[in-house]
């Protein structure tokens, strides 16, 4: 049980239970009105009911006053030792008790407008679907899976980037490379303050560069790249995207591209050298 028009705590919490409780994994979902409970019995009486979010029971917490929410109550009585899973969790009761989203910089961009929450995303499910709490429910899951394997692939991109990267110059700023099919790995680099990000998968080959400018470096313009490594293996496919920034050997929406012969190392040093 839950309330209606569950908000991101909510969802969280049934989803938790869902994927990491065994015996929730064929739970049927109800929902009630936020702070009632089902059939109007007493909160944790029925061992074959369980309320979250709402009836001031073991998984809520409205009751309680304390920074918490329902979903770290019950990823603590799962006792799951998954960094991934505590510190997608922290982000929830950040939102859920602080409302942390609203201090966020430039809060009120539209770029926003994409973040999942009840602010954002669930509201408009509301207001478009009204009264459809367990179509909400059912997107949000698939949502928290997302975001989930996100998390996962953030942590592994961590360690490739402490562990893995091969740092050097460009004269765009700081680069880093790796030999990884990490997904995180290469945004994570970006943030972190890297100007251009090389990796070259392990199994496929294929070499992806990716820039991003830097303030007070010049624009990045990978076109003399690409025209070094097309001329040190012809036989690849490289592809130029139209912004300069993208040199691509490789893509998950085109799997014909021919990978390179060329090996890491090699790469840095036409992107050292341009």
């Amino acid at each position: 049980m839950t309330h209606i028009n569950p908000d991101l705590d909510a969802m969280t919490a049934v989803w938790l239970l869902r994927r990491f409780g065994p015996e929730f994994k064929d739970a049927v979902v109800k929902f009630v009105y936020a702070g009632s409970t089902y059939e109007e019995k007493p909160v944790d009486s029925d061992n074959n009911v369980v309320h979250v979010d709402t009836g001031w029971g073991r998984f809520d917490h409205h009751q309680t006053g304390e920074r918490t929410c329902a979903s770290q109550l019950i990823l603590g009585w799962l006792k799951l030792e998954d960094e991934a899973l505590k510190r997608m969790i922290e982000v929830v009761t950040e939102v859920d008790f602080e409302a942390a989203d609203l201090r966020y910089p430039d809060a009120g961009a539209d770029r926003y407008a994409f973040l999942f929450n009840e602010r954002k995303i669930i509201s408009g499910w509301q207001r478009r679907y009204q009264g459809q709490s367990d179509k909400h429910l059912e997107w949000g899951m698939v949502v928290l899976d997302g975001v989930y394997e996100n998390l996962k692939a953030k942590i592994a991109a961590q360690g490739v980037i402490d562990n893995e990267g091969v740092a050097f110059e460009t004269r765009w700023g700081k680069g880093l490379g790796a030999v990884t099919n990490v997904f995180g790995f290469m945004p994570l680099a970006q943030t972190q303050g890297f100007a251009v990000v090389v990796t070259k998968d392990p199994k496929k080959g294929h070499v992806r560069i990716h820039g991003l400018n830097q303030e007070g470096k010049e624009d990045i313009d990978l076109t003399s790249t690409a025209e070094k490594l097309k001329a040190k293996d012809p036989q690849a496919t490289w592809f130029l995207h139209a912004s300069k920034k993208l040199l691509l050997n490789g893509s998950t929406v085109n799997p014909n591209m021919v990978p390179t012969s060329l090996g890491l190392n090699e790469v840095v040093e036409v992107l050292t050298s341009a």
